[in-house]
Order: structure tokens, then sequence, then C-alpha cells
């Protein structure tokens, strides 16, 4: 398969990015040698990560959903051409997804909580696809998701910097975090009966990532 001739195939706008096609090989790589039947890819964008896993058939059926309806779009039109098996939600979260029973959930969330204004990225604060203010996305999303899984379901979760109280670019402190991300999560876990199981490491332009492996209890 070539990956860039594949990526072609797949709609998207410059301004739902939020680095999809970089993630979707990691995501692959990580899942190879692993089948399922129906996948959900949580704040999906244009769901570069769920539809490459449908490609390599490593799920036959994908759910996406996403706040903005022009992810949506982008979805539909890349399952038409395509002829993917997707069945795509405009969704706050889970408030619009109908009840499937997921056997593996995927993501590449809003991965900073507390983008410093005073950056010169800073005015991405206010842009859904970095920035999860105070984690209010991350904290609704596990309170919500347990109902859609089942005890053998898989999440595969890409996570920024989960030890680090700061997330350095470019010389400056984009995102200053009160309590490190990977504490935070536990705590998110731990309310809803979900459990950390592993963690898998990237780097990204220098910066240590983890995809969370999270199960049922």
């Amino acid at each position: 398969m070539n990956y860039e001739l594949w990526l072609e195939k797949i709609v998207s706008m410059p301004p739902l990015n939020g680095g999809g096609p970089i993630l979707a090989p990691i995501f692959a790589e990580l899942l190879q040698d692993h089948q399922y039947e129906t996948a959900f890819e949580w704040c999906a964008g244009p769901a570069w990560i769920g539809c490459l896993l449908l490609e390599l058939q490593i799920c036959n059926h994908l759910v996406t959903g996403d706040i903005n309806p022009d992810s949506v779009a982008c979805v539909e039109a890349t399952k038409k051409i395509n002829q993917y098996n997707i069945s795509p939600y405009c969704s706050n979260n889970m408030e619009n997804i109908p009840r499937y029973s997921f056997d593996l959930v995927v993501a590449n969330p809003p991965n900073y909580c507390n983008i410093q204004q005073d950056h010169p990225c800073g005015f991405l604060r206010n842009d859904l696809r970095p920035s999860d203010i105070n984690w209010h996305i991350h904290q609704d999303f596990y309170k919500t998701i347990s109902k859609y899984l089942h005890s053998s379901s898989k999440l595969y979760i890409s996570e920024v910097a989960v030890d680090d109280l700061e997330v350095i670019i470019d010389g400056e402190v984009y995102d200053k975090r009160n309590m490190r991300p990977i504490e935070a999560f536990q705590e998110m876990l731990n309310k809803n009966k979900l459990q950390l199981v592993d963690r898998h490491p990237y780097v990204i332009d220098n910066i240590p990532c983890d995809i969370l492996e999270i199960t049922l209890i």
C-alpha cells in the first residue's frame, strides 16, 4: 500500500487537520495484528485513523463522531468515494451517537488543557482541535463511553506529554497543567470503571506522546 496515494482519497480541508495523517500509520502499526468488527473514532475529524484501519481490514465497520459538521461532511464524501463501511455522526462527544457496542475505540482528541494565550500560538486556545480547557471534553467522554463497551473492548487514545506539567514549543510554554495529565486521566478512568492497561510511546516534533490502552475494569 502506498500511504501517500491513499491519503489523496481521504476528503479533508486544512482547518480540520489536527494531526490525523501523521498519527494514522502509528495506530495502524500498533493494531496491525488485530481485527475488530466495529470501531469508533472519537473526535474523528476527517477520520484518517479509522479509515486507515478500514483500508487495512483491521476493522470491518467504522463509526465516527465529531462536533464539526464540516468534518462529518468530509467523512460522508470519503465514504462515497471509497465505498467504505462508515456510519458518521455529528455529535458533541457521545450525545448523538446511537447505542452501538464498540469492539475498538480510537482517538486523537484535543491534547492540551491550558494553552497559554501569550504564546505565539496562543490563539489555538479557542481552537477545538488542540484545546480541551480543564479537560472538560475528556471528562465527559470517559463518563459516557462505558455504556458503548463490552468486556473485551479496547480503547487506544493518543495523548501528548502526559507526564509533564508544561509543554514547551518553540522555546516557550505552550500548555501549562496544574496536574500531570496521566494523573488527571487516571482519576477520570477510576471514576468510570475504566483502567489504563498499557502505554505505547511515540515522539512527534521531539515531544513525547503515548497511545493509552484502556479497558473496562
